[in-house]
């Protein structure tokens, strides 16, 4: 009487765990998405909803080499949507590089709609697929993105306050 498994039952087993682990590969980065502190969610407010200008910020509430996330009522298609979009303060040296302090872009990884974040003393960074953003430009530096990420038009006044206008 043979006792160990059958051939039949080994392959089985070796499916059902290859798709086991297949299922947990393509798990981890969908949970890490999921649990971001990164992801923004939330209602445009005001009396101006869903129109533009809005504004973001004053120029007080940022520091150099940091951000703030907003949301644009506007989809860089020109749909309406609420559109992930951070403001960026640039660091010194890319503030001269770039003529401005400030920078506004989409916050939609153009890869997979990952939502981007300036890594400090860095770059624009993508957690999903290490996708490198230029922080003065949107483009592309590394990894699988395809195409720059959408510039935001913003403008100063006079009290610093920031607003943004609409796509460039």
């Amino acid at each position: 009487m043979n006792e160990g498994i059958s051939r039949r039952e080994f392959i089985k087993g070796g499916i059902v765990a290859s798709i086991a682990l297949a299922a947990a590969a393509a798990g981890v980065p969908l949970v890490e998405y999921i649990t971001s502190e990164r992801v923004v969610i939330g209602k445009v407010s005001g009396e101006r909803k869903g129109k533009l200008p809005i504004k973001i910020a004053n120029k007080n509430d940022l520091q150099p080499d940091s951000q703030k996330q907003f949301i644009m009522p506007i989809n860089p298609d020109g749909s309406r949507g609420q559109h992930p979009a951070i403001l960026i303060r640039l660091r010194p040296e890319l503030a001269q590089k770039a003529g401005t302090e400030f920078k506004a872009f989409s916050a939609l990884c153009t890869h997979l709609g990952c939502i981007v974040h300036l890594e400090p003393g860095n770059d624009i960074y993508c957690p999903c697929h290490a996708g490198y953003f230029d922080p003065v430009t949107g483009e592309v530096i590394s990894g699988p993105p395809p195409r720059p990420l959408p510039e935001i038009e913003i403008e100063i006044d006079e009290n610093g306050d920031i607003y943004a206008k609409g796509w460039k």
